[in-house]
């Protein structure tokens, strides 16, 4: 089974993911899969939806993928966008399948049926949810049709998805493809892409989708191909706060010598009109040899100015110069709690994943064209995203899966004028010692600066080495031990003055103590964040 992908949107504790099932090799997958969760990703129930593929529900269509979800709150329904492959063979309709309670779906509806031979891709649906909008309550979904030059086509509903009005084009007939549209409090449409010439684009609408506009420039993308294979294609993910300011992210290796290797950047705009100066994400140094692609922004809508929190997931290959069979795949997470003015440390959320571990497509290896991240009312960022272990012989073992950050707990990594990382040491944690001895505890983890909380992120069976320093006596040993006691993980011995502590399969904070075997007041304690992901 393969499972490719994601999008997420989320409203009050309740989360809906989708995401292809079973993905075919010449485009979608077998069907559109769901997950469903009513306590903030605690639990979820999964399934698939009706009446869309032969597969499954007694739908008619070949295949089905290119999935998006969104809530309507004024009439309290979660909708998934997709686009199906019919019996003939043609991509010619754009659906929306709809639920009151996220887990029993209806049978789709066509938002629009294509007369010829269209080739519709990337719908993308979204939703007016500010009560005080003139619109409060339409629908907008964007797709291209890929046999007119990808021209970009937007349809509204102004009843909760239930019917849809003819698709129209912007002003200029712009092309292109991977919108996300957004939906301001005021009820302006912001719809940012990816155009056919190379750069991020958006355009607006602020009469409720009757008309939309020519489009405006965000910048130009300057990307380094994605090694091994592996699509990605370098479509955009966008995010909006409290205030309505629209984030756009998207890779880039602009900051890079020679275009070695992506970085994540971004872009702001109050207006979808007028764009800031892009902005470099410090994932890793700007010297560093890793990749970075496909992200899944998040911006969470209950902030806004200087203290917004954006919650980033994405993908990076350590080496941006390897092949198929080197290759090594991991997703990572990083975050911002004022607005992408400093980021927290990154954190991977997967273990390396081999290339010909993943589902194999015309245009590559795939783990999904996009992925995404979103917030729930508890200010936690839930991003979803495909990971994959090795096959055994033709079965594939790909799936979707989520994790949960909490703001605020991570340390933090402060960038220079440059956006680069500021480089500085492991992090050292040295005791109150009333005698000359001093114990110091190393952590070895990865963009370690000053301005840091002595806490590390670990993921859930997670590894990491704490070596100790011991001055003023000359026996080093030490002795480490859990004093939260032996559920919060286990230890092992890595020479005299160091051990490796392994993370629990239960998220949570916990506490690693350092003691000196000579001296017993010379001790030191890390605190160690575990973090789960399903």
């Amino acid at each position: 089974m393969t499972e490719v992908e994601p999008d997420v949107f989320a409203y009050g504790s309740m989360i809906v993911a989708t995401f292809h099932q079973g993905r075919i090799y010449g485009g979608a997958g077998s069907d559109v899969g769901f997950a469903t969760s009513y306590d903030s990703g605690a639990s979820w129930a999964a399934g698939s939806l009706p009446g869309l593929t032969r597969y499954y529900g007694e739908g008619d269509n070949l295949a089905a993928g290119d999935s998006s979800v969104v809530y309507n709150v004024a009439y309290g329904t979660w909708l998934i966008a997709c686009s199906p492959l019919s019996s003939v063979g043609l991509w010619r309709e754009i659906l929306v399948s709809r639920s009151q309670d996220g887990i029993n779906w209806d049978d789709p509806i066509a938002v629009v049926t294509g007369e010829g031979s269209p080739n519709f891709d990337k719908p993308w649906i979204t939703c007016d949810n500010t009560p005080a909008s003139p619109y409060f309550g339409n629908c907008y979904v964007e797709w291209d049709n890929a046999n007119q030059g990808d021209r970009i086509l937007m349809s509204a509903s102004r009843d909760g998805g239930v019917t849809w009005e003819p698709p129209l084009t912007t002003a200029d007939l712009a092309t292109g493809l991977g919108g996300q549209p957004l939906v301001q409090p005021s009820g302006l449409v912001v719809v940012p892409y990816l155009s056919l010439t190379g750069e991020l684009r958006a355009f607006v609408s602020d009469d409720g989708g009757e008309t939309w506009s020519g489009s405006a420039t965000i910048s130009r993308a300057t990307a380094h191909r994605v090694a091994g294979g592996l699509r990605a294609p370098g479509l955009p993910s966008a995010g909006m706060d409290g205030d309505g300011k629209v984030y756009v992210v998207w890779e880039d290796c602009r900051f890079r010598s020679s275009c070695q290797a992506n970085d994540i950047v971004f872009s702001t705009s109050l207006d979808g009109i007028g764009w800031s100066e892009v902005n470099r994400i410090p994932i890793s140094e700007i010297t560093s040899a890793a990749d970075h692609f496909i992200p899944g922004l998040a911006v969470d809508a209950a902030t806004s100015g200087k203290d917004v929190h954006l919650a980033l997931a994405y993908y990076y290959y350590p080496d941006a110069a390897c092949t198929l069979s080197t290759c090594q795949l991991i997703g990572g997470f990083i975050s911002s709690l004022d607005g992408g003015n400093s980021w927290s440390l990154p954190v991977d959320m997967t273990e390396p994943i081999g290339l010909s571990w993943l589902a194999n497509t015309s245009q590559g290896r795939m783990v999904g064209d996009y992925i995404a991240t979103y917030f729930t009312e508890d200010g936690s960022a839930h991003p979803v995203f495909a990971a994959a272990t090795m096959p055994e012989g033709t079965t594939f073992f790909e799936s979707t899966h989520t994790a949960t950050y909490v703001p605020g707990l991570a340390p933090r990594i402060v960038r220079d004028g440059a956006l680069a990382i500021l480089p500085a040491p492991d992090r050292r944690i040295t005791a109150d010692d009333p005698t000359a001895i001093v114990l110091t505890a190393t952590v070895n983890a990865k963009h370690v600066v000053d301005e840091m909380a002595d806490a590390w992120l670990v993921n859930i069976g997670g590894e990491v080495r704490i070596t100790a320093e011991v001055t003023g006596i000359a026996n080093t040993a030490v002795r480490c031990s859990l004093p939260d006691g032996p559920a919060t993980g286990s230890l092992r011995s890595s020479g005299l003055s160091s051990c490796v502590y392994t993370a629990p399969l239960r998220p949570g904070t916990y506490h690693v103590r350092l003691a000196s075997i000579e001296n017993a007041n010379a001790v030191a304690t890390v605190e160690i964040i575990v973090y789960t992901v399903k």
